[in-house]
């Protein structure tokens, strides 16, 4: 199917993404190669930005579901993978991490197309993920076991070992940094993998897929399967699968739950958010103001940290709000390839009615609406950018995640006052806190319940930094050491010395 990109944008394209584009309907990628699906059910792959579609695939069925688990199991059992020596699997994912880095551009481009956002974050994405693979290779010959201070005529270890199969569903606004968050540590510690990356967002996914294929990742290590939501359930309930990490909503998270309960599989779950940004009078303007705007505007909003609520000092409300929405009105909409876009479209019609309804019912409810830039005419899902002010804590649009370009604005008078509203809100997955005063920074950031908090910053992430939420944002964490917990278990070996020679 020939993609129907409009021609100045299709011309913007690499080679290698115009050819993943025109080539056939995407497929399951089973046992080290691409097959027909036993499905007829084919989804289109859309561009937010014009609105039309670019290519479709073919969904992967339940049959198609147990033949990636098998290759994985069989790819696990007989140790292709998980008994290769340690620096030989850290040579394969450098490897790996080489050719995703040569492709950068041209994958940067297809993640840009597929989720809309600007091609400038996409390539921030692309090198996100090139460095986390590139650090859990490095894991691959970091792990050590303990000697436990058993009983003298004891000798017992504790030994890391890997899990088996694990599985990942993955969202649509991140496709290939978060695939990568759960499939680098699987990799580095020796365990086998299928993905299911959002039916909204596969293009990344099932081209990271050929790249393993290329760098010489044994048959059935990596399996992808492009599908909706039928192809999910299917996996998180399928026998043989040691561990499912999930990120995506918190509805979909309970439901992963409660497959993986049936076969007492172990779930890692990255949710939802509603993260507060703490704005206090001593602040520096300048850092801050860029700061909420970096947070609430990046990917259109559509990102699980999107500090969507900034809780700011009574004393500077009116002053700030108004330079935020100064320069809140300079940025540029744009299709996410065309030079000069700071903001892309939502990633669907559906998830724009959406955020559009969720902004009118606010200001039905006394909201005061300080609109951006006027977004582009055409049938691409573009939205502006909305903060909102006169927002009654506890209302709808400060309580419900919202996943656009939505800032509420609440003021707060005294410090107990911001953790409290901080806090008032079932998820827990990020915050940020804006002070010139160490012991203010430090004070408010042990009182918030969040999985991450961010001091005078916003939003960074680096293949060290463990990430993950609390409440309903869900639980485990990824990225850094944490990742050695979850893809691995301990194992506990107890050699019996015998009692020794008589004295």
């Amino acid at each position: 199917m020939t993609a129907k990109l409009d021609p100045s944008v299709r011309d913007l394209l690499l080679p290698d993404a115009r050819n993943w584009l025109d080539r056939p309907p995407l497929s399951p990628f089973i046992d080290g190669a691409f097959r027909a699906a036993r499905s007829e059910h084919r989804l289109p792959v859309v561009d937010p930005g014009s609105g039309v579609t670019m290519t479709e695939y073919v969904t992967a069925s339940s049959e198609d579901v147990a033949d990636a688990v098998r290759a994985a199991r069989a790819a696990f059992d007989d140790g292709r993978w998980s008994e290769l020596d340690p620096e030989a699997r850290e040579a394969r994912l450098r490897y790996l991490a080489g050719l995703l880095d040569r492709d950068s551009e041209a994958v940067a481009q297809l993640e840009s197309l597929d989720t809309g956002k600007p091609l400038a974050e996409a390539r921030l994405d692309i090198a996100e993920a090139v460095a986390v693979l590139r650090y859990y290779a490095g894991w691959a010959t970091k792990i050590e076991g303990v000697v436990i201070p058993a009983p003298r005529r004891l000798l017992a270890t504790g030994t890391r070992e890997a899990l088996g199969v694990c599985a990942a569903i993955t969202p649509w606004n991140y496709p290939l940094p978060i695939l990568m968050y759960k499939l680098a540590p699987a990799l580095a510690f020796g365990n086998t993998f299928v993905a299911k990356p959002s039916e909204q967002a596969p293009l990344s996914t099932v081209y990271f897929a050929q790249l393993c294929a290329e760098a010489g990742i044994p048959d059935g290590v990596v399996n992808v399967l492009p599908g909706g939501g039928a192809t999910g359930a299917a996996l998180t309930s399928a026998p043989g699968i040691d561990k499912i990490a999930f990120t995506g909503s918190t509805r979909t998270g309970q439901a992963v739950m409660r497959a993986a309960a049936d076969t007492l599989t172990k779930v890692t779950l990255e949710l939802g958010g509603k993260s507060p940004q703490l704005v206090f009078a001593d602040a520096d303007w300048d850092a801050a103001i860029k700061g909420v705007m970096d947070g609430i505007w990046t990917n259109a909003g559509q990102i699980c940290v999107a500090g969507s609520r900034l809780i700011i000092d009574r004393g500077i409300h009116d002053e700030f709000v108004t330079e935020l929405v100064r320069r809140t009105r300079q940025l540029t909409i744009g299709h996410g390839l065309a030079p000069g876009t700071h903001m892309g479209p939502l990633v669907s019609a559906a998830q724009r009615g959406r955020v559009n309804r969720m902004v009118a019912h606010a200001v039905a409810e006394g909201a005061e609406a300080h609109d951006g830039p006027t977004p582009p005419e055409g049938n691409g899902f573009f939205t502006a950018p909305a903060v909102l002010t006169n927002v009654a804590p506890g209302t709808q649009i400060e309580r419900d995640e919202v996943f656009g370009p939505v800032l509420t604005v609440v003021p707060f008078d005294t410090e107990d006052d911001a953790v409290r509203l901080a806090n008032n809100s079932c998820y827990g997955l990020a915050a940020g806190v804006w002070s010139t005063a160490n012991d203010t920074v430090h004070r408010v950031a042990r009182r918030l319940r969040a999985g991450i908090v961010w001091a005078n910053s916003y939003g960074i992430f680096h293949p060290s930094l463990p990430f993950g939420g609390v409440k309903s944002s869900g639980f485990g964490r990824e990225l850094g050491f944490a990742g050695v917990e979850h893809y691995t278990e301990l194992k506990t070996t107890v050699i019996d010395l015998g009692p020794g020679p008589a004295n």
